[in-house]
């Protein structure tokens, strides 16, 4: 299901950054690197440079490349609480999450400051940074907002430190991965996510292997794309089987997401929390929409980025999609050509979440929208547009969670039970 990971081998996406760096920073080696039979490859002190590129990638390394350079004027933990603090004056729901936590022990950006990394985590940070400045902002707003949840859910200030750091660097893994399957343009195929989904392991495996962190950083940085009711990955871990810090950390990341976005996002932060039952534990969605009401309302404009037929179109199409992929999962099951435990059981999953996804179709009101008359309605009804229209965005990213999971599992299955699957994920993967 995912790609084989080693730390001890030079990884040639992570590479070709560290030498976009190096032209433009002093990248050097804070030890003389040697390849694995002893031959020197590079001094201690020599700069790093393209030229070497062939050179690193072809020798394997006695110890990971992470380890032994350096780069000049690195991010260190000044430069990320004034991220921070920019982030708290310029997005307003992450100011009132900051002022109210603030006022429960260690302020945020001090617990923030009291993070300390070494000089792979200050490289991968700098490299992460040169790749725009939304991206260190995005690391930097979820470590932010991991605080105040855990200030929130009366965690000790060891467990904010921890998913303060777990927050800054849970996407680290995504530097390790080729760049044309995180480019934010390109919707990826349910096939494809089987390249994304093993950025939370390569996190992990990097703390554990560089830095001297307590274990439970790595873990919660593993389990930032889990969910409570296991629909997540890179493991489909569930309820306590996920840790506190990797939960705080995972919905401190989804509403990071929505609160970059400058239309309503406490709206789209409070829908994309509650839209699927049991997706989150309730006691961080109740602190969470806690702390969301603090935040205060939004002022009473609706989007009108997507056109009144074209939302219409969208519910029509998704409510048809769920019923087509419910019909193709209950043949399935009844296929005598389904006969082992393990597509069995995958099966099962996938019609548990797409009920689930049903379910929340009828209870956010959208399948009213299936109605011939609603079109008018809605027209004379900006809110209710506005709304169908982010609910009917997170029911299609649900659906396509649906087809990634199959695929990624499916793959995993004999030959004939893997194509079986092929038209289901079609369906569930047309939603977009």
């Amino acid at each position: 299901m995912t790609e084989a990971i080693s730390i001890n081998d030079v990884n040639r996406h992570y590479l070709d950054k560290v030498m976009n760096l190096a032209e433009e920073r002093d990248v050097e080696a804070t030890e003389d690197i040697f390849d694995a039979r002893g031959m020197k490859l590079v001094a201690k002190g020599g700069r790093i440079s393209r030229g070497m590129q062939e050179r690193l990638i072809l020798h394997k390394l006695r110890k990971p490349l992470e380890s032994s350079i350096t780069v000049a004027d690195g991010i260190n933990s000044d430069v990320v609480v004034d991220a921070a603090r920019r982030l708290t004056d310029s997005i307003a729901p992450v100011g009132s999450m900051h002022r109210a936590a603030g006022n429960n022990g260690t302020p945020p950006l001090d617990i923030l400051k009291q993070a300390r990394f070494g000089n792979a985590m200050s490289l991968m940070l700098t490299i992460t940074e040169r790749g725009g400045a939304s991206a260190l902002a995005h690391s930097v707003m979820v470590s932010l907002v991991s605080i105040c949840l855990a200030k929130k859910l009366g965690l000790d200030e060891r467990a904010q430190s921890t998913v303060a750091l777990a927050g800054l660097l849970h996407d680290i893994g995504e530097l390790y991965i080729e760049p044309e399957y995180l480019d934010s343009k390109r919707r990826l195929r349910p096939h494809e996510w089987r390249h994304v989904v093993v950025h939370p392991r390569i996190g992990q495996m990097l703390i554990q292997e560089l830095e001297n962190f307590p274990p439970a950083v790595a873990q919660a940085v593993s389990e930032h794309h889990e969910r409570f009711d296991g629909g997540g990955y890179p493991r489909q871990l569930g309820g306590s089987n996920i840790s506190i810090a990797g939960q705080v950390v995972s919905v401190a990341e989804m509403i990071s997401g929505v609160f970059m976005r400058q239309d309503r996002p406490l709206e789209r932060a409070a829908l994309a929390l509650k839209i699927i039952p049991g997706e989150h534990a309730h006691e961080l969605v109740s602190a969470v929409s806690s702390v969301l009401r603090i935040c205060g309302e939004e002022p009473g404009t609706a989007s009108q980025d997507v056109a009144l037929q074209a939302v219409y179109r969208n519910v029509q199409s998704l409510h048809g999609n769920i019923e087509a992929a419910l019909a193709q999962l209950g043949a399935l099951a009844d296929s005598p050509l389904v006969t082992s435990r393990a597509c069995k059981d995958l099966l099962a999953r996938g019609l548990q979440q797409v009920l689930a996804v049903r379910r929340a179709f009828t209870s956010t009101g959208l399948d009213i929208c299936t109605h011939e008359d609603i079109a008018e309605f809605m027209a004379h009804n900006r809110e209710i547009h506005f709304e169908v229209g982010v609910a009917g965005k997170e029911i299609q990213w649900r659906l396509q969670d649906v087809a990634r999971n199959l695929a990624m599992h499916g793959a995993a299955l004999h030959a004939q039970e893997a194509s079986l699957l092929q038209p289901l994920i079609a369906q569930l993967d047309a939603a977009g």
